[in-house]
């Protein structure tokens, strides 16, 4: 359930279509409405899409600066850099 507090909540991202989104997107989207945190594996639970396709795509957005990605016990959690705890 979306923080009532997060100013995300104005998002753009948030009234599109998830189909219409391009993978990066997508993902941003789904951040956004967990807020700004989610295990890796759930985001191949949600978009179904492979292993493979999420891991390349997560590579590319944590090289861009645009997510972080964290040891998570056997798995990743994927963070939106404003979300990090200090």
């Amino acid at each position: 359930m979306p923080r009532t507090d997060d100013p995300d909540l104005d998002n753009p991202l948030l009234g599109v279509d998830p189909e219409l989104l391009n993978p990066e997107r997508r993902i941003l989207q789904l951040l956004i409405i967990e807020g700004g945190r989610l295990p890796q594996a759930t985001l191949v639970e949600r978009t179904r899409w492979s292993d493979s396709t999420i891991s390349r795509t997560l590579c590319r957005m944590e090289t861009q600066g645009r997510i972080e990605r964290h040891r998570l016990g056997p798995g990743k959690c994927v963070v939106l850099p404003q979300n990090r705890e200090t």
